[in-house]
This record gives structure tokens, C-alpha cells and sequence, in this order.
């Protein structure tokens, strides 16, 4: 780590080489001469003379070299403390991206959960196109009458993807992505991407170490990309799509529509108004705006698993650059 003596000499001041290399230039001087004073026995009569010249000769070769290995043993320690506090940063950072990551994609089983549930739209769905043409198609009847076979077996199937739909709304509202703080989360997310980038990269690289493997320095630079900062914002908009899709389909009269005996249906409002029948168009667009919020939820858990990459790599990287200081 403390590298050959031509950084040492690169690393000196500049003011200080000259100093140090006329020193050195001096000293081989009054070598050359005490040498030749000997061969001439020149110094026998002078011992003091020749102690002190002697002394003089060995501090002017001494005092550079000193000079010069002292600094390289600071720099070198300067650089080791620099080095370590610079991955402590990204330690320490990395790990505030993971607890906001993990908090965005709050709610252990949600995916699997929403999954299950756009699945029995999707059974319930398929089953009313099929009675969609024969209930949409027959002739309109009144409230107080019993629907025909058609139109109660296609009412079952719009009340079972009504159902399945308020249920995955449920499970989204559950997760961290649906929580009124999921943009402030998120922010800090991108904003410790952003100093690792321009902050400690830089000290980390300055310094002679090699920075993050490529998947992960890319995640980290491309923050955009990485961490939409919009995310929870088209999460909430998506959100209230769906609502009011829901609320297009009223579950509650068409429930009131189905039971078999006419006293039943007795005492239902406006008994002379046509049956409300939502369209095919309606549960689709019901269906594909539910998709949309699992594409959100996908998001998160992805942004989850691109943290726990970086976490690791920063992991590993400190790990090694203290095997090299101490090393």
C-alpha cells in the first residue's frame, strides 16, 4: 500500500523537492570531499572536525529520506482512515435504502394474495362473456321481476369479480406502495442513490478502489430509472381508477336482484326500472386496472430485490478493501 519511491517523491510538496534534492546533492558533495581528504590524511589531526563533517554528511543524506518515507507512512495511513470511511458511508447509506425498500414493499404474502385474487377475476370474467350476449341481449325486464336464467347466472359472475376486485384493492391498500408516506419513502430511496453516485464514488475511486460491479453502479446512477420517483403517485391514481369502477358495478342492487321468490324482490326501489346490467367493456376495464396495480406491486418487490443487490455488493466490496488495508 505504500507504493514505489517514485510516488513518494510525486507525493512530496512541491516547494520541498528542491529542498530536499539540494540536501541530497550536498551531501554527496562533502562525501566526494571527505573521501578525497582521506586519501590525502587530511582528517588526522582534525577529529572534531571530522566528527562533525562526518555527522553534517550523514544528515544530509538522512534527513530526505526520512522526509520522504515519513510522508508516504501518513499518506499511506491518511488514505487507509479516508478508504475505511468512505465504505462506511456507502455501508450506511445502503442500509437506509433497504429499510425504505423493504417498507415500500411491505405486507409479507401480498403478491401471492393479489395474484389469487386476479385469478378468480379472471374465472369470473370468463364466465360472464360467455353469458354475456344471451343476459345483455334479452329483453329488458323490471326490477320486480325475476330475472331470466341468463341474466342471473351473468349478475353471479359480475358479483364475483366485484368481490374478488374489492378484495385485491384490499390487499394492495395493505402494502407499503398504498401508504400515504410510500413518496417520502421512495424519495429517500433516490436520495442515498444519489450521494452514493456523486459522493462516494468519487472518494472511493480517488483512492485507488475499485467501485460497485456493473449491475449494481448502473441501478445506483440511473435513479430514474431505478427508482421512479412517480411510482407512488400512478400507484394512488390507479388506485382511484379501480374505485370507480367498483362503484360502476353497484354489488349491493344487483345482489338485491337474485333471489328467486317475487316477495323477495318486493320492496325493492324504482320496482319498475330496468335490470342494471354493467357492461363486458366495464369488468374488463375493471380487470385491466387491477392488472395495473400488480405491475405497482411487481415494481416494488423489484426495487426490493435491486437494494438487497447493492447492499450486497457494498458488503463485499468493504470486505475486501479491508483485507487489502490490513493485508
Amino acid at each position: 500500500m505504500i507504493g514505489p519511491p517514485r510516488a513518494w517523491i510525486a507525493d512530496l510538496h512541491p516547494r520541498l523537492r528542491p529542498v530536499l534534492a539540494a540536501m541530497l546533492a550536498a551531501g554527496v558533495a562533502l562525501t566526494v570531499l571527505g573521501v578525497a581528504a582521506d586519501l590525502a590524511g587530511l582528517w588526522s589531526s582534525l577529529p572534531f572536525l571530522t566528527n562533525l563533517v562526518s555527522a553534517l554528511t550523514g544528515a544530509l543524506f538522512g534527513i530526505p529520506v526520512a522526509v520522504a518515507v515519513v510522508q508516504r507512512l501518513l499518506q499511506a495511513q491518511t488514505d487507509a482512515t479516508d478508504r475505511a470511511a468512505a465504505w462506511r458511508q456507502a455501508t450506511r447509506s445502503v442500509h437506509e435504502m433497504r429499510i425504505a425498500a423493504h417498507a415500500l414493499s411491505r405486507a409479507d404474502g401480498a403478491a401471492a394474495d393479489l395474484a389469487r385474487h386476479l385469478a378468480r377475476c379472471d374465472a369470473a370474467l370468463g364466465e360472464a362473456r360467455e353469458w354475456a350476449d344471451r343476459a345483455l341481449t334479452a329483453k329488458p325486464r323490471p326490477r320486480r321481476a325475476r330475472a331470466s336464467m341468463y341474466q342471473r347466472t351473468y349478475l353471479r359472475q359480475v358479483l364475483a369479480l366485484h368481490e374478488a376486485a374489492r378484495q385485491a384493492l384490499d390487499v394492495y391498500a395493505s402494502t407499503g406502495l398504498a401508504a400515504p408516506t410510500a413518496g417520502s419513502t421512495l424519495e429517500r430511496i433516490r436520495s442515498e442513490a444519489v450521494f452514493l453516485h456523486h459522493q462516494v464514488r468519487p472518494a472511493v475511486l480517488r483512492l485507488g478502489d475499485p467501485w460497485l460491479p456493473q449491475p449494481q453502479a448502473a441501478a445506483i446512477e440511473q435513479v430514474d430509472d431505478t427508482f421512479p420517483a412517480g411510482l407512488s403517485r400512478t400507484g394512488a391514481t390507479r388506485v382511484r381508477a379501480v374505485e370507480q369502477l367498483l362503484a360502476a358495478v353497484p354489488a349491493a342492487q344487483l345482489a338485491a336482484l337474485l333471489p328467486e321468490a317475487d316477495e323477495a324482490r318486493g320492496g325493492l326501489p324504482d320496482p319498475d326500472r330496468p335490470l342494471p346490467l354493467p357492461t363486458v367493456q366495464t369488468l374488463m376495464e375493471l380487470r385491466a386496472g387491477l392488472g395495473l396495480l400488480s405491475t405497482q406491486l411487481d415494481r416494488a418487490r423489484r426495487i426490493t430485490e435491486v437494494v438487497d443487490g447493492i447492499q450486497q455488493a457494498v458488503d463485499d466490496s468493504c470486505r475486501s478493501s479491508r483485507r487489502a488495508t490490513t493485508g
